[in-house]
């Protein structure tokens, strides 16, 4: 009897490597699809972030900006444009100051004016600082006369629209400007808190010397005296309150971050031909002897550097904003050259800044080539700069 025994059969070595192959083939297709469609959504991501941080700098700047002067109206007219601030808060003398701002302010000076904007130029890559000055009055009031002063009680021609928890900007022809904090309001008497009475005040010298040249302007409930300017160690758009109102006592410097992953901030003048004109006909950047800060600020002022600021107009800011992530690096030439496919990105070195002007108006600013980058170029007009006659 003969017996048959059945053999087993299975996958020989050739099948089974063929199958490997085909394996390796799929997932390696299956990996550079998924990666494709991650540097996708990584560089959509990016882009929009970028985007939401340009949006919102450019809107924060042009909100600062455009309330420049609020409170201020005619101010150059009347004596009060391009004084020096003196201010207290909560006990503390906040203007002038005794000592430089840290970084990103820290080439702001010492004295700040009541000039609705002026910038302080940042050198080389480092970004520009902006100095607004600003009120928030119910009623526009100006050319509000001061008759005299005793104590901590000012007497002016005409108080209305003028209301208790106002602050006052008061100058004299000494050339400084003091703030007060309204307490009272009696017909034309008009009583300051005195230093540190209030936890959020201001307060006139005690003996205030005023004249009947000098003048009164209501910047409201809340004045503010405001840098801004970009954090360029952690990549943010900054503001600092100069007048540090909600500060305790003595001082905070340390200012607010408003958007992240914003590198730069560059800006330019927009300049009428003389004072009393409107139109912008001319642009500079704010450095040299003229448009400098120090050629602005002058100590003490003088009609030049008040002719210059009176021929301010507007203010042209180009914000530059980044990705918060690194893109994957594009290939080595020598892998690229060896047939050897990947996906990478490689932008920019550098970028141009105002470049639809003049070379001499134009900035460069180094990049990193690892990250995407979004220029926002926007010009705002200082609005209450363009009033140019009395009235």
């Amino acid at each position: 009897m003969t017996l048959h025994r059945s053999h087993a059969r299975g996958f020989s070595l050739i099948e089974l490597m063929v199958g490997i192959v085909i394996s390796i083939i799929c997932t390696l297709g299956m990996m550079a699809a998924f990666s494709a469609y991650e540097g996708q959504k990584r560089t959509t991501t990016n882009g929009s972030d970028a985007q939401q941080n340009g949006s919102f700098s450019t809107f924060m700047l042009e909100r600062e900006l455009r309330t420049a002067g609020s409170g201020l109206v005619q101010g150059r007219n009347y004596g009060i444009w391009g004084c020096a601030i003196d201010a207290w808060s909560n006990g503390t003398k906040r203007l002038p100051r005794t000592s430089a701002l840290a970084a990103p302010f820290d080439n702001w000076p010492l004295t700040t004016r009541a000039v609705p904007v002026l910038v302080a130029a940042g050198t080389g890559d480092k970004a520009d600082v902006i100095g607004v000055v600003r009120g928030n009055p119910i009623a526009r009031t100006f050319r509000t006369n001061l008759v005299s002063a005793s104590g901590t009680t000012v007497n002016v021609d005409n108080s209305m629209g003028i209301f208790p928890n106002e602050y006052l900007l008061m100058s004299d022809k000494s050339g400084k400007c003091t703030f007060g904090l309204v307490s009272t309001v009696s017909g034309t008497a008009i009583g300051l808190n005195t230093a540190g009475s209030a936890s959020d005040g201001f307060s006139a010298p005690a003996h205030y010397t005023a004249s009947l040249s000098a003048y009164v302007f209501d910047m409201g409930v809340n004045p503010g005296v405001t840098l801004l300017s970009v954090n360029q160690t952690n990549n943010s758009l900054v503001s600092f309150d100069l007048l540090q109102r909600a500060a305790a006592a003595g001082t905070n410097d340390t200012p607010v971050p408003l958007a992240d992953n914003v590198v730069q901030l560059k800006t330019l003048y927009g300049l009428s031909t003389a004072p009393s004109d409107v139109p912008v006909t001319s642009w500079v950047k704010p450095t040299g002897t003229t448009w400098g800060i120090a050629a602005l600020t002058p100590t003490p002022d003088t009609q030049n550097a008040l002719n210059a600021r009176s021929r301010i107009r507007a203010i042209r800011i180009a914000i530059v904003v980044r990705s918060r992530q690194q893109e994957r690096a594009a290939p080595a030439t020598a892998a690229s050259a060896a047939g050897v496919s990947y996906i990478g990105y490689s932008g920019p070195t550098s970028l141009t800044l105002f470049g639809d002007l003049d070379a001499t108006l134009q900035y460069t600013v180094t990049t990193d080539a690892s990250f995407r980058y979004k220029v926002y170029d926007l010009v705002i007009p200082v609005r209450n700069n363009l009033i140019t006659k009395f009235f």
